[in-house]
């Protein structure tokens, strides 16, 4: 009986091990069958997406690189970007006029990855699917980029940020506040951008448009505000200068310094903001070269000569340099209006901007022995004369000169022009030019023009028949100009 029971037990364990090992069996050709299968799939999937594969939420199944990057290629180049400002859309453009275009060549290689990265038991991701998500590369054009987002393509206008300043009003100055505008650095919109859509890239974004506001902290701030100790400063002093106005008369010209001038010659760094000296000294330098007259060269129009030029000039205008500009700087510091002529070292008789003869002049013409007076446009006088005897001596003065003042009548006396030579004699209108010479009437005389001179030639006036003499003191005034030439 014991041996009996025995014998059955060990032939039950003799058949759980045969069953075990018919399990194990069976179990290694499954898994072998699969493992084959296996290598056999992957084999045929070789360069590819396994089936049940989703890239960035696209199927992709058994797709190659450059079919995979083909299918990602065409929506992503079709985003495009939005900004917003203050609640407003100021501008929305696509992705290619922003000059962003998806890298080809890398989104390939990116993919190219992910497919030599799948796993060698193929199985295991056919019954669950794969799911691989990745940042798709994109190409910039940074020319078209520059040109696309910028304030100026922005739909609402710029205001523009200014700095509080000092400005005119009603004959005064005021402090215009600062303005806290919209304007920015297209730099700073761009980096923003860029950065904006490497995020949303990068995170997968919903849909297919990149969204930004435009923060206000790019907006370029004042660098002046109206409390500005500097300005308020300034404030003082421009009130304390910008009222005042000189008004140069030249005759019916004029010449006006405005506080557009006088604001550049304020020294703003010293105490009390004085006037810059040497600049107020420049100005009044280029006054009076424009318009000093005095002992320049003058050229004009001769009654029958055409246009002539006499080099001696002691006849004209010459500004004072010195008077004018201490006269120029009380005027400036007084911070009023005036009109005035320059303060003149020497003047002449009447002037019209550069015109320092203005109609009233005598002309004597020497080689010819002819006089013509002039006065305010109209010919007075005309005549012949007797000049000075042709030698060193006694010839008349060539040279422009000035009339000082005329007398009636008035006592020749003099000596010169031959040995013991002198006289003393009575004229009825003198009217002197230079050194003793002058214009007078010479009763003596019995014939006028022609070679008169080179026989009974003066001592270097100008002899004039009495009646002509008496027309020129009648109408003769102190520093009317007076030009002799040959």
């Amino acid at each position: 009986m014991r041996w009996s029971r025995r014998k059955r037990i060990n032939k039950q364990k003799a058949e759980k091990h045969r069953i075990r090992r018919k399990r194990v069996l069976i179990a290694a050709a499954v898994v072998a069958a699969f493992a084959a299968a296996d290598v056999a799939y992957i084999k045929l999937m070789d360069g590819r997406f396994y089936h049940h594969t989703v890239l960035n939420g696209f199927n992709v199944s058994g797709k190659t690189a450059d079919e995979a990057a083909a299918i990602l290629e065409g929506p992503y180049n079709s985003y495009d970007l939005r900004l917003d400002e203050q609640g407003t859309e100021v501008l929305h453009t696509s992705f290619s006029e922003i000059g962003y275009q998806v890298d080809a060549q890398a989104i390939r290689a990116d993919i190219q990855k992910l497919i030599d990265s799948q796993s060698w038991f193929a199985y295991a991701g056919l019954i669950a699917g794969s799911d691989y998500s990745m940042t798709v590369p994109f190409a910039v054009d940074e020319a078209v980029f520059d040109q696309a987002v910028c304030s100026e393509r922005f739909t609402v206008p710029r205001v523009t940020t200014t700095d509080a300043m000092l400005v005119e009003e009603n004959g005064s100055y005021v402090i215009q506040p600062e303005v806290y505008g919209t304007d920015f650095e297209n730099a700073d919109l761009q980096k923003l951008v860029k950065e904006t859509i490497d995020k949303d890239l990068a995170a997968g974004i919903s849909g297919t448009t990149v969204s930004m506001d435009v923060p206000e902290s790019i907006y370029r701030q004042p660098k002046i505000k109206q409390d500005d100790p500097d300005l308020e400063r300034e404030l003082g002093i421009y009130q304390q200068y910008c009222n005042a106005k000189i008004t140069y008369e030249f005759g019916s010209k004029t010449e006006v310094l405005d506080w557009n001038t006088i604001r550049d010659w304020i020294l703003m760094d010293q105490d009390g903001a004085p006037l810059d000296e040497e600049a107020v000294y420049n100005y009044v330098y280029d006054l009076a070269e424009k318009y000093d007259t005095y002992s320049i060269p003058r050229t004009f129009e001769s009654t029958y000569r055409g246009t002539m030029t006499i080099e001696y000039n002691s006849y004209g205008y010459q500004i004072d340099i010195d008077g004018e500009a201490y006269q120029l700087m009380d005027d400036i510091y007084a911070n009023t209006a005036v009109s005035r002529e320059p303060v003149y070292a020497h003047r002449g008789y009447s002037r019209d901007g550069m015109d320092d003869l203005n109609g009233t002049y005598v002309e004597v013409d020497l080689s010819n022995q002819y006089l013509w007076f002039y006065k305010n446009g109209n010919l007075v006088v005309e005549s012949p004369i007797i000049s000075g005897l042709p030698t060193p001596e006694r010839e008349t003065h060539e040279g422009v000169f000035t009339i000082p003042y005329k007398a009636s009548p008035y006592n020749l006396k003099g000596g010169g022009g031959g040995a013991g030579e002198t006289w003393d004699v009575e004229v009825q209108y003198w009217m002197p030019f230079d050194d003793g010479q002058g214009l007078h009437d010479a009763s003596w005389q019995g014939y006028f023009g022609g070679d008169t001179y080179k026989i009974a030639g003066s001592h270097g006036c100008i002899n004039l028949p009495v009646d002509v003499a008496a027309a020129i003191y009648y109408e003769m005034e102190e520093n009317v100009c007076i030009l002799i030439y040959k």
